[in-house]
C-alpha cells in the first residue's frame, strides 16, 4: 500500500488536508510546554486533561506497535451561517455529532483501503482519546498553529476538526510546516473574554466556549464577567469570535459534512421553551448535547437576564 494511495482515499472520503508522523513519544519542549498550561490551571474545571498523562505523551501506548500516526482536518466550513440575533452557537455545531460522522468515515475508508489485511490494526481517535492533537497536526505537516491556538491549515483555515489514526504500519513521514500565522493580533483583540495568550495558550476561565460548554454549574466571579459581555450575553453554545476574524479562512473551503436545518433555525425561544426530553430527541444527536439540559438552561438565562 503505497503512502499516496492511502493520501488519495482519505481526501477523496472528505477530509481537506492528511499528513503522516513516526509514532513516537512527544520532545520534551512540547510535552513541558502542555504541562505548564495545566499547571498553571488554564485547563479550569476540565480535570480530564490531567489523566493518562505517559498515553498523551506516547501514542505507542495507546495502540500497541504503531508506527505511525495519521493526521487528518474535516473542514466545518458552510456558507450559511445562524442569524446571531437567534443566540450564538458555534458553527462545528451545525452537524450531527462529528465524532460518530468522521469516524465512520474514516472506518470505511480504512476497512476499503486494507480490506483482508487481518496483520493491519489502527485505533481512530477523535478529542476523546488522551493525544496531543494539535502537536500531532503540526508536526505530520498538515497545518500551524495560530495565535488563537488553532491549526491553520493553508488553503482552509481554522473551521476545522481533527482527528489521528493510529496504525501499526511504518509510513513515510512528512515535513512540519514551518510557518506561523503572522500574529496580526486580531484573534486576540476580538476575545470577549480577553482569553487569549501571547503565547498561543488558552486560559478556560476566561473563555465562552469553555463556560457554555464544559463549565459545570454556575460560573465564578471570573466567568460572571466574561459572560455579560455582548457576547457572552447572547450565547447559546460555544465562541468562535478567534476564528471568525482570522484572515486565513478560505470562504471557498466548505465542508463534505450536511449542517441541520433544526439547528440553523433554533432560536434561543425555542431552546428555552425546551423540556428535558425535548432537548434529548431534539438535540441528543448534536454536539450541543454535551453542555447538558442545565449548562444550556444557565446560558439561556444568561441571555434573558
Amino acid at each position: 500500500m503505497t503512502k499516496d494511495k492511502i493520501k488519495s482515499a482519505f481526501l477523496n472520503a472528505g477530509a481537506t488536508a492528511v499528513g503522516f508522523a513516526v509514532a513516537e513519544k512527544i520532545p520534551d519542549e512540547e510535552w513541558n510546554r502542555f504541562r505548564s498550561w495545566l499547571n498553571n490551571g488554564c485547563n479550569a474545571g476540565m480535570d480530564y486533561m490531567n489523566n493518562y498523562p505517559d498515553i498523551r505523551r506516547n501514542p505507542t501506548l495507546l495502540l500497541s506497535g504503531a508506527k505511525t500516526v495519521i493526521s487528518l482536518a474535516f473542514s466545518f466550513a458552510i456558507p450559511r451561517q445562524r442569524n446571531n440575533l437567534d443566540g450564538i452557537i458555534a458553527s462545528y455545531a451545525y452537524f450531527p455529532d462529528y465524532h460518530k460522522s468522521i469516524r465512520k468515515i474514516l472506518k470505511d475508508t480504512l476497512r476499503e483501503l486494507f480490506a483482508g489485511q487481518t496483520d493491519i490494526s489502527w485505533r481512530i481517535c477523535i478529542d476523546s482519546a488522551p493525544v496531543l492533537e494539535r502537536y500531532w497536526a503540526v508536526r505530520s505537516g498538515i497545518g500551524f498553529r495560530g495565535d488563537n491556538g488553532m491549526i491553520i491549515v493553508p488553503g482552509v483555515g481554522n473551521r476545522i476538526f481533527l482527528a489521528e489514526i493510529l496504525i501499526n504500519i511504518p509510513i513515510e513521514p512528512d515535513a512540519p510546516l514551518d510557518k506561523d500565522c503572522g500574529h496580526c493580533a486580531k484573534c486576540l483583540d476580538s476575545c470577549p473574554g480577553k482569553a487569549l495568550g501571547d503565547d498561543g495558550t488558552v486560559d478556560c476561565h476566561r473563555c465562552i466556549s469553555y463556560l457554555t460548554i464544559e463549565h459545570h454549574g454556575q460560573w465564578d466571579d471570573t466567568g460572571k464577567a466574561v459572560m455579560n459581555t455582548p457576547q457572552g450575553k447572547n450565547t447559546i453554545f460555544g465562541c468562535e469570535k478567534c476564528i471568525e476574524v482570522c484572515p486565513w479562512n478560505n470562504t471557498d473551503s466548505i465542508s463534505p459534512l450536511h449542517p441541520l436545518p433544526e439547528i440553523l433555525s433554533l432560536t434561543k425561544e425555542s431552546v428555552k421553551a425546551m423540556d428535558k426530553s425535548r432537548f434529548r430527541s431534539q438535540l441528543g444527536s448534536t454536539p450541543i448535547f454535551r453542555a447538558g439540559y442545565d449548562g444550556i438552561r444557565r446560558n439561556i438565562i444568561n441571555i434573558s437576564k
